[in-house]
């Protein structure tokens, strides 16, 4: 008759199967904990390095306006302060910088930043004003340079209030050249024609003008409405501004340019300013490397 009974040595093989799978199971468990606890700690450091970057960021911006908006109120205190005096406007300005940094640098290094603000360059500048005549210079000509080595400005405006002899010819003023660019104004005893040549395209801006009207070529408008043509940015700079028949009309003008003005500009007639400022500004941590320049300019329109 067959033995029933099991084996010793088969229940010893099947125990340590058993044991293996279990040792197996626990391992992998162990495996998975590991897996888990490393994914989290890694998605928790890249976290807190995104939240501590962006951080560092918003910082470094706000300085940046900070800066701007000092750089900005610096600019105009000078020019309130010692307009005419270029030497003087050059003085207030970096001081006023110098003063600013001082200030901050403390501020910023107590917080673990180190900043640097510095006044890079200033760009001279002149204000040309008449409001008291016509177009023509104070010595006679009619065809005058009344700003040269211009690159920019903030203000060109021209106020036409009257042309006493309707049978003369045009009013131009000239950027560089007449082949390049010129705006004439014409009167046939009734209305005004205000037009705008660009490298030999013609574009008429209005002519149905027919009392006082204003030419803002910042603006880019002809009495008040939009003229595109007026845009110079198609000149390249340098260039001289130029009046031509400039007695035909009577009225008054003003600019902020980038340049000096023309020899027959009286003194009387021009202020000496600054036209912009480049301030340079750094911010460091120890996450983040931030340079920039802020430029001061206001109402600047390129031309």
């Amino acid at each position: 008759m067959a033995d029933l009974r099991p084996r010793a040595d088969r229940w010893d093989r099947r125990d340590r199967r058993g044991q293996m799978i279990l040792v197996g199971a626990f391992a992998l468990a162990v495996a998975f904990v590991a897996l888990a606890l490393v994914m989290n700690a890694a998605i928790y450091t890249e976290n807190l390095a995104t939240r501590s970057e962006s951080a560092e960021t918003a910082n470094a911006h706000a300085f940046h306006r900070a800066t701007a908006t000092m750089a900005a109120d610096s600019f105009r205190y000078a020019h309130d302060a010692h307009s005419g005096d270029r030497d003087a406007l050059n003085r207030s300005v970096r001081d006023s910088v110098e003063v600013y940094y001082n200030a901050t640098r403390r501020q910023q290094a107590a917080h673990g930043q180190i900043t640097n603000v510095s006044v890079a360059r200033t760009n001279p500048g002149v204000n040309v004003t008449d409001t008291d005549g016509t177009f023509g210079s104070d010595s006679g000509l009619d065809d005058w340079d009344v700003a040269t080595d211009v690159r920019q400005f903030h203000t060109f405006r021209l106020d036409v209030k009257g042309w006493p002899d309707p049978d003369s010819d045009d009013l131009q003023v000239v950027a560089g050249d007449s082949e390049t660019w010129f705006m004439n104004v014409s009167h046939d005893g009734s209305s005004y024609t205000v037009g705008v040549n660009d490298s030999g395209t013609y574009s008429v801006c209005d002519s149905t003008i027919t009392g006082d009207f204003t030419v803002d070529f910042a603006a880019g408008t002809v009495d008040g409405d939009d003229c595109d043509a007026l845009d110079l940015e198609g000149v390249s700079g340098p260039y001289d501004l130029r009046f031509e028949n400039g007695s035909v009309a009577s009225g008054d003008y003003t600019m902020v340019v980038d340049g000096t003005a023309g020899s027959e500009v009286t003194d009387a007639q021009k202020t000496e300013i600054l036209y912009s400022m480049e301030v340079d500004l750094v911010y460091w941590s120890p996450d983040l490397r931030y340079r920039s320049t802020v430029r001061v300019g206001p109402g600047e329109r390129r031309g």
